[in-house]
């Protein structure tokens, strides 16, 4: 009898971490979460500056998307790099290495190392951001990955809210070199309770030799198509030599790409993980609901500055009823979709997914003379949604898959917003460069997001079997 309490007690708590031990796992996890979130959202105060620096302020558009060009390398690889050394050390080195890399670029003598670096930076974080939701699903059960999730949700709000306020104010008081690494202070406590308390788990394939045509054929394609859509209009024209051989480049590396890690044994890529059809929604449908994100950040930002007129405090201001409205929902969502997950799951995933087209189409009928309430309640509403979707998206693909599976698919997830993010800017973009307003972006993302919306309808569900054993 005591044996199966013990036995009972492991299952309901993870993989058997409890009292103080989970606790600061929990925490470490979470401070992760800020960690990443406090870096990213800081660069948008230190790359102006920068770019000062080298007298390249015209680039900025190709600067901003060089570190989402790094992290779509790194994503996919994170499976395959768990499965070699761990998600203990992956996940490690990534914080270290983002921190080094961060602090060489303090002391970047030209354009071209500080480019490099800059690239690179993005490869670092891509190796632990998504690593929050696959730790977590090992310290707690699958039980609790909604509510857990939700704190994760919540951290992601924190950090995108101090941190780019830390990172502003040691700017002005400091300089912009120490913006750049401010945000470690987060990273102080993760480091310790995660390097010293997590357990050192090795994978399925620890022994197998990397998969390097993999890595060169996704490099090609993110490379070339990250760089076309964001050049293509401003650097070189459509129909020109690098307009026609880069796009048609990406399609071959992918082709290939596909071909070779559907044959390989140890793919770099898991594109077995499309297999899955919980997984294939939730990538399809996450890849089209950034377009909510990047609408909220660039474009609802730029229509303050622009077109309303508004100065920079009302413009930093844009995205802060979301940050709040995400921290205090995501406490609470969790635990209340998670009591009956199965059940719970679909209403809520299209109704974040209708949250979010509401937002968008509200944004559409701004004038130049609007209130900034409108914003606000437009970008409050979308923190409902943002704190919904963290928390259950992730436990819903991970419900069909092995532990061994999730490293791979939560990079891939994480890849899915990258990438999508990516697309969705540089097709505003043209849009914009044809004539285009901000409202008219503003609507084409609530049709983004209105196909995810369909999507959803056929495929986020769970068989009656499921539902009934709940």
């Amino acid at each position: 009898m005591k044996g199966g309490n013990m036995t009972e007690n492991k299952a309901a708590t993870g993989n058997g971490f409890t009292g103080k031990k989970r606790l600061l796992l929990i925490v470490g996890v979470l401070l992760t979460t800020v960690t990443s979130q406090a870096a990213n959202y800081g660069n948008n105060l230190v790359l102006p500056s920068k770019l000062v620096q080298f007298n390249i302020t015209e680039m900025y558009s190709l600067y901003a998307t060089l570190g989402g060009m790094g992290m779509m390398i790194s994503l996919p690889l994170v499976g395959m790099l768990c499965s070699k050394f761990s998600v203990k050390r992956v996940t490690l080195a990534g914080v270290i290495s983002h921190f080094a890399i961060r602090f060489l670029l303090m002391f970047a003598p030209n354009v071209g190392i500080f480019t490099a670096l800059w690239a690179m930076m993005g490869l670092a974080a891509g190796l632990y951001i998504s690593a929050p939701y696959t730790m977590m699903a090992t310290i707690v059960s699958p039980e609790e990955r909604p509510k857990f999730y939700g704190f994760i949700a919540t951290a992601s709000a924190v950090g995108s809210l101090v941190g780019p306020g830390l990172t502003g104010a040691v700017i002005d008081a400091v300089s912009s070199n120490a913006g750049l690494i401010i945000y470690g202070v987060f990273a102080v406590i993760p480091l310790i309770t995660l390097g010293l308390l997590y357990p050192y788990q090795k994978r399925p394939g620890n022994g197998k030799k990397f998969d390097f045509g993999g890595i060169a054929l996704l490099i090609v394609f993110v490379c070339c198509l990250i760089l076309w859509l964001c050049m293509v209009g401003s650097y070189f024209a459509l129909l020109s030599v690098p307009g026609i051989i880069l796009p048609l480049a990406a399609v071959i590396a992918l082709v290939l790409l596909i071909k070779l890690e559907l044959r390989s044994d140890n793919p770099s890529v898991p594109v077995e993980m499309f297999i899955k059809k919980r997984f294939r929604a939730t990538f399809s449908v996450q890849a089209l609901m950034v377009a909510y994100s990047t609408c909220i950040t660039a474009y609802a930002v730029r229509y303050v500055t622009y077109v309303m007129q508004g100065t920079s405090f009302q413009s930093s201001t844009v995205t802060m009823p979301q940050t709040i409205v995400q921290a205090i929902v995501g406490l609470a969502i969790g635990t209340i979709i998670g009591k009956n997950f199965k059940k719970r799951f679909r209403p809520m995933a299209l109704l974040a997914l209708s949250i979010y087209v509401i937002a968008l189409v509200i944004l559409s009928t701004l004038k130049p003379d609007s209130s900034m309430l409108v914003i606000y309640v437009a970008t409050a509403i979308g923190g409902i949604s943002q704190a919904i979707t963290q928390s259950i998206h992730a436990p819903f693909f991970q419900s069909e898959l092995k532990p061994d599976e999730i490293p791979k698919a939560q990079g891939m997830y994480q890849f899915s917003s990258t990438g999508g993010a990516s697309i969705f800017g540089a097709i505003c973009g043209a849009c914009i460069n044809f004539g285009a307003t901000f409202n008219q972006v503003f609507l084409v993302g609530a049709g983004f997001v209105a196909v995810a919306l369909i999507i959803a309808i056929f495929t986020f569900r769970f068989p009656k079997e499921e539902l009934t054993e709940e």
